[in-house]
């Protein structure tokens, strides 16, 4: 493995792709023999400085969207692109308020709603019209119309769950489970709806559909609540897509171990981990039920670490989980953050490249 390092840092020649990353997703999904493992570089607004745009310019314009997206199709050449709604963009929607940042993620400001009490202020909303959503459908259109001959485009929603939380804040949203549980109810009703109006969207679209839910991990919801007031919320989404023929993946920030059983439950197709949890063990509990993806250190690794960490760490997770029963995809554990070195990025695919290439070398695996 040193010696693998070594190579690569003195400019070992490293494989070329074979197939496109459209022609390895198509060819993966069934099972069918590939080049290498698939690698998707988790990235979205963080990455708007790396061509010079502030992340709030990033957010309010479809063209600089596509802008990004661009560059790193072009310079890194990531097996997915695509949009996100961002973690508060639904919120914003339906009436929080949101603050922007030159140089970091948007933070709510002010929520929706001041208290549970407020829920029937919440209104439907229109995708066309309300909040940020039609600039990232359009952007998403944009992105489609240039790269999806030749990579998949995914289009990414937040969680049910969690959009609650960014309408009236997280800490009265969990004390609302065990005083007002009629009133949470009613607010997932409606959030799961508006969700429902915009993945519509997404599938007349044709992109892929994955969901962002950090709100309702372990790390802050009893498993419980989990299964009243998220689950049940979050599987009726996953219904409506699959009634329209469609597929989605989810990925939850923290902690979610003790909720595996209950994503096999959901009819997901994809579950991407943090990299607080074990790949190993998710190919044995998940595994069997779904592709799974991860998950180096989006902090720890891609951002503070070196080249030579980034193979290291991708290579480990590809020993843990290449041979899962229905796939595996390398990523990082979360979205990559702000300053994230672009030769880590590199290293990344390249990783994918060296220890995924297909079949698998198990000796190139071992320490």
């Amino acid at each position: 493995m040193k010696d693998l390092v070594d190579q690569y840092l003195n400019g070992l020649v490293v494989p070329a792709d074979e197939l496109s990353a459209l022609e390895r997703d198509q060819l993966y999904g069934k099972g069918e023999p590939v080049d290498r493992i698939p690698c998707v570089l988790d990235t979205g607004e963080t990455m708007a400085p790396m061509i010079g745009l502030s992340i709030a310019e990033y957010y309010h314009s479809s063209e600089k969207m596509l802008e990004l997206e661009l560059y790193l199709h072009d310079n890194f050449h990531s097996d997915g692109a695509g949009l996100s709604t961002t973690l508060r963009g639904m919120a914003e929607a339906m009436g929080t308020e949101i603050a922007y940042s030159d140089s970091n993620i948007a933070q709510v400001k002010r929520n929706a709603i001041e208290s549970l009490n407020d829920v029937d202020k919440l209104r439907l909303v229109d995708v066309d019209k309300d909040g940020r959503l039609p600039i990232i459908l359009k952007g998403l259109e944009m992105v489609k119309a240039a790269l999806g001959e030749t990579v998949p485009i995914g289009g990414t929603v937040t969680g049910p769950f969690t959009i609650a939380a960014m309408l009236v804040g997280t800490s009265k949203l969990l004390k609302g489970t065990v005083k007002q549980p009629e009133k949470v109810h009613q607010l997932m009703d409606l959030v799961t709806e508006n969700n429902n109006r915009y993945i519509a969207r997404l599938i007349d679209m044709g992109v892929g559909i994955g969901f962002a839910d950090p709100v309702s991990s372990s790390s802050i919801l009893h498993e419980e609540q989990y299964r009243e007031f998220s689950l049940p919320y979050f599987k009726r989404n996953v219904d409506f897509i699959k009634s329209k023929g469609a597929g989605c993946g989810l990925h939850i920030c923290g902690k979610s171990r003790i909720l595996w059983e209950d994503l096999n439950t959901t009819g997901i197709g994809t579950f991407g981990l943090d990299n607080v949890e074990d790949l190993e063990e998710a190919k044995e509990v998940l595994g069997p039920h779904m592709c799974i993806q991860g998950n180096v250190p989006p902090v720890d690794v891609m951002r503070l670490g070196t080249p030579q960490d980034v193979l290291r760490s991708a290579r480990e997770c590809i020993r843990k989980a290449y041979d899962s029963p229905n796939r595996f995809v390398l990523t990082s554990g979360c979205q990559m953050p702000v300053g994230t070195p672009p030769e880590n990025m590199t290293a990344l695919m390249d990783a994918a490249r060296i220890f995924g290439r297909w079949p698998i070398d198990p000796v190139l695996l071992e320490d």
